[in-house]
């Protein structure tokens, strides 16, 4: 169950507090330029990785529902599916340990909202082109700011509201001065509509993850959390068949009585390869006809991706920031459009961008740049300002604090001895941090994070560390390190029962004692 924490923070990474020196000494000891130049290659490569897994996640979403585009729902299922069983395997018995009412009802909140934003992101981007679904992912930046302003009061900078509004002029431009395709089966006002839609539960769920476990007392997994979310996402996916049932879909209509079959159709579809619909399709006013021979690899390879994705931008915040993994969300614009512009990778599905997609690109890439920018400011504020509250700055690492969040007030003593060493306590604080999440099947336009208790609190100091903590503000060594009685130094001591070792010096000379 420790995976996920090992990617993000190491084999051995405790937290770095007063109370805990041990954690710090790393730090005293200096780098040498071989490491930072390797750390450095490495940060590069990962970022690299990290850009190219991104593009394909999203050039092979499209792929994958242009392969099976009237098995939607079965698509939905099967890429929330195959994570339930992972993070079940890495929560291990805290699946059910945290089976409580109150956590269970904030799982489900989050499941709902996900589950939801996929049914619409899959059902709308089978008749959404490539070029288009990356400009209206970016709708997710100004609904979360729109919704982070009304639901949770924050503030943010002037340069983030401008860049927000870059992002709606340039998607409004793409819809509006967009010449309509002569193959409707591309691109569908009705289905950018859908696809659109599916950023309203995303931002709202980006939202909710932030401020929904800040009253919580106990440590949570963030394994445990992505158990759950992902089992109601996949829940939800079913209580979202009727979706499919509505009338305004036209040829993509699956009536409720035809969902079963739907289950066993995607299956022999992608498992068998094994033609389902052969008969009235493939007529402007009719389905698409199956091509279930080579859908198989756009699926396996979407999938792929989608694993590669979530493990190099957890590589990335781990090895440097997570405004680095913003901003490689940033390029993955332009590029993924120009992948979607090419035959070689595209097929037949590639749509060459109008003056009206490349104005488009161009605006909303600004905005973004613009609203970065104003992420990094509003940052450099909070730090100046900062209450001890950890905070989530949109567009950039979030701010963290190392005390976590202030203290509850306690009473103050009543006695005298109370009175006098109360200067001397320590204020106890929650230690909190921001984990980035798995994206769950789903191309994310940027990374999601959950704010959560930290699973390593500060630890007391051992007698050993304390002894060489005064030896040092006594600015003196231990008489062991003395040159004639450095070989009676006893070497590293590890008992299995935790035992102190016991040390005989009758043997020193009385000068030595």
């Amino acid at each position: 169950s420790e995976l996920a924490h090992r990617l993000l923070h190491g084999p051995s990474s405790p937290v770095s507090s007063p109370m805990d020196p041990d954690a710090d000494r790393e730090k005293l000891v200096p780098e040498s330029w071989q490491s930072r130049t390797q750390r450095k290659w490495r940060l590069i490569l990962y970022t690299v990785l990290l850009l190219l897994a991104s593009v394909g996640n999203q050039v092979y979403f499209k792929r994958m529902t242009s392969a099976m585009p009237n098995y939607g729902w079965y698509l939905t299922q099967l890429s929330t599916f195959i994570y339930v069983p992972f993070f079940a395997v890495l929560a291990g018995t805290g699946v059910f340990e945290h089976a409580k009412g109150n956590l269970i009802l904030k799982f489900a909140m989050m499941g709902v909202f996900d589950g939801i934003s996929g049914t619409l992101m899959v059902l709308g981007g089978v008749h959404t082109s490539g070029t288009m679904q990356v400009l209206l992912s970016q709708a997710v930046i100004p609904l979360t700011i729109a919704m982070s302003v009304v639901i949770l009061r924050k503030k943010f900078h002037w340069l983030q509201h401008t860049g927000a509004g870059m992002i709606v002029l340039g998607i409004l431009c793409a819809n509006m001065l967009s010449q309509p395709s002569a193959d409707s089966s591309l691109n569908s006002s009705l289905f950018n509509a859908i696809f659109f839609c599916a950023m309203l539960p995303a931002s709202f769920s980006s939202v909710y993850k932030e401020v929904a476990f800040r009253n919580f007392d106990g440590d949570l997994d963030v394994n445990v959390l992505q158990f759950w979310v992902a089992s109601f996402q996949f829940v939800t996916n079913f209580l979202a068949m009727p979706v499919y049932a509505m009338k305004v879909l036209g040829p993509q209509q699956v009536p409720m009585s035809e969902m079963a079959a739907l289950i066993v159709g995607g299956t022999r579809c992608l498992f068998f390869l094994e033609d389902q619909v052969k008969m009235n399709c493939g007529l402007p006013d009719e389905k698409e006809c199956d091509h279930c021979s080579n859908a198989w690899a756009p699926v396996v390879i979407y999938l792929g991706f989608n694993v590669l994705y979530n493990i190099y931008t957890m590589l990335v915040i781990k090895h440097g920031s997570a405004a680095l993994s913003f901003l490689v969300a940033t390029l993955r614009m332009p590029l993924a459009s120009l992948a979607f512009a090419s035959p070689s990778i595209m097929g037949n599905q590639a749509v060459q961008p109008g003056l009206s997609d490349l104005v488009s690109l161009i605006v909303i890439i600004c905005g973004l740049v613009t609203y970065r920018y104003g992420g990094r400011l509003l940052k450099h504020q909070m730090k100046k300002g900062s209450t001890g509250f950890p905070a989530l700055v949109p567009g950039d690492s979030p701010l963290m604090s190392p005390a976590g969040p202030e203290p509850s007030p306690s009473p103050r003593p009543t006695s005298v001895f109370g009175r006098l060493t109360e200067p001397l306590r320590r204020p106890t604080a929650v230690q909190w941090t921001f984990a980035p999440l798995i994206s769950t099947g789903l191309p994310v336009p940027q990374p999601s994070f959950v704010l959560l208790r930290s699973s390593k609190q500060p630890k007391p100091r051992t007698a050993d560390r304390v002894r060489h903590d005064l030896y040092h503000r006594l600015g003196a060594a231990s008489p062991l390190h003395s040159p004639q009685l450095r070989h009676l130094a006893p070497p590293p001591f590890a008992d299995p029962e935790g035992r102190e070792p016991e040390f005989v010096m009758d043997f020193l000379p009385d000068s030595a004692k």
